[in-house]
C-alpha cells in the first residue's frame, strides 16, 4: 500500500515537473520571438510596405471601373463626370473598358441609381480608429499651421498642404502606414501610366479668381 503511494506521488510530480518544464520553455520563446520583432521594428521607418502579390495575367480582359462613392452632391457631381466620360471612352474602337460599378458606401441608396450602374454598401463603423487620430490631431494642426505660415511651403504644397501634414504628424508618433508607391496614379501628376492598381480621380486647381 505504502508503495502504491509513493508511485503515485512520483508520477504526480513527474508530470508537475513536465509541466512546468513546458510552460518555462514557451515562456522563453515568447520573449525570444517578441524581443526579435520588437527589434525589426525598430529598423523599419514609419512605412510598413504591402506585400508583393503577382497574378496571371490575361490580355483579352477587360477593365471594370470601379468607383467609390458617397451621396453627397459634390460625390454625385464626380460620379456623372466619370461615368459620362467612361461611356465616351467604352465607344471608342478596340475600347478596353468593360464594366462599371458605383460602390455607394453611404449605406443607402440615392438618386442616381436609375442612371449609373451602382452597389450599396454600409460604411465604416464611426470612430474606428478614433484613437489613434485623438493622438495624432494635435500635432497634425500644429505641424498644418506652422506648413501655412512657411510661404514657400505653401506655395509649394497648396491645398494639399493639411493632407501632407498628416503625413507628417503621424510618422512623428510612430503610426505605421502601408504604403505601395505604384499602388495609384493620379493624372496630370503622373507622368506615365506604369503598372498601377488604382487612379485617383481628381482635377486640375488650375483657375484662377478670374476663372481662366
Amino acid at each position: 500500500m505504502i508503495g502504491r503511494k509513493n508511485l503515485g506521488v512520483s508520477s504526480f510530480l513527474l508530470v508537475l515537473l513536465a509541466l512546468g518544464f513546458f510552460f518555462a520553455t514557451y515562456n522563453l520563446l515568447t520573449m525570444v520571438i517578441q524581443n526579435k520583432a520588437a527589434d525589426e521594428i525598430g529598423k523599419l521607418n514609419p512605412l510598413t510596405q504591402m506585400p508583393e502579390k503577382t497574378g496571371g495575367g490575361n490580355s483579352g480582359m477587360r477593365f471594370h471601373v470601379a468607383l467609390t462613392a458617397t451621396d453627397a452632391i459634390y460625390s454625385q457631381w464626380q460620379s456623372r463626370i466619370m461615368y459620362y466620360w467612361y461611356k465616351k471612352v467604352k465607344d471608342m474602337p478596340r475600347s478596353d473598358m468593360g464594366k462599371f460599378t458605383r460602390i455607394l458606401h453611404s449605406g443607402k441608396a440615392d438618386n442616381l441609381m436609375d442612371e449609373i450602374p451602382s452597389f450599396v454598401v454600409d460604411p465604416l463603423p464611426e470612430g474606428l480608429d478614433r484613437y489613434l487620430l485623438e493622438e495624432i490631431s494635435p500635432t497634425w494642426l500644429n505641424v498644418s499651421l506652422r506648413m501655412k505660415d512657411d510661404h514657400e511651403t505653401d506655395k509649394q504644397f497648396g491645398w494639399v498642404l493639411e493632407m501632407y501634414a498628416y503625413a507628417v504628424a503621424s510618422a512623428l508618433h510612430g503610426v505605421r502606414h502601408i504604403l505601395r508607391k505604384d499602388f495609384m496614379l493620379q493624372p496630370p501628376w503622373d507622368p506615365e501610366v506604369g503598372k498601377r492598381f488604382i487612379l485617383h480621380y481628381t482635377y486640375g486647381c488650375d483657375y484662377n479668381l478670374k476663372v481662366k
